[in-house]
């Protein structure tokens, strides 16, 4: 049997509790270990994730923790594809992963191989469709 996995990719200043509760769930119910991507250029963690990989080290989800200062919609798509035992990725949203795209006609996340879960928080904006 082949090893599954959850990717969370989360940016430093969007990490909701929303997020991570999916993220684990997602995990828990596939019986998954999980792959996290965060976006973030200082040294510190965000404490929303701390206490998040407390809470994973608590219920027994595997799980591994790379950081990086650049990460892109495709970064994400090239890392889950690659990676056969990727079974979901859960993002916040599908905007603002970059601040100026290189070609904006161009989607990475349809060319994703896996299922893309979106989990942001919900908002009181009124939404245009």
């Amino acid at each position: 049997m082949s090893e599954r996995k959850i990717l969370l990719a989360v940016r430093e200043g969007h990490v909701d509790s929303r997020l991570l509760v999916s993220a684990r769930s997602l995990c828990q119910r596939m019986d998954a270990d999980l792959d996290v991507l965060l976006l973030a250029t200082g040294e510190n963690m965000p404490s929303e994730l701390e206490s998040f990989i407390k809470t994973l080290r608590d219920e027994g989800v595997a799980y591994t923790l790379s950081r990086n200062p650049l990460l892109r919609r495709r970064d994400i798509v090239q890392y889950a594809n690659t990676h056969e035992c990727i079974a979901t990725v859960v993002i916040d949203s599908l905007e603002g992963w970059e601040t100026v795209a290189a070609d904006r006609a161009s989607d990475p996340w349809s060319k994703l191989a896996c299922p893309l879960v979106t989990a942001a928080p919900k908002t009181t904006e009124n939404q245009s469709s």
